[in-house]
């Protein structure tokens, strides 16, 4: 699940989904105590890390 809302990714992990936060200006931020999957600059940065994977 990719997000830039982290109640939608912690909505995923619920259901143990994989997590990628996106930062965008009208987001939802991560707290200290969220752990997603990936944090990701932006979707080109996404893409990249998951073509390391």
């Amino acid at each position: 699940m990719v997000a830039a809302h982290a109640w939608d990714l912690r909505g995923a992990q619920s259901l143990g989904l994989s997590t990628a936060y996106v930062p965008r200006p009208a987001g939802d931020p991560p707290t200290a105590s969220d752990r997603f999957d990936v944090h990701a600059a932006d979707l080109s940065d996404l893409a990249d890390r998951l073509r390391q994977k």
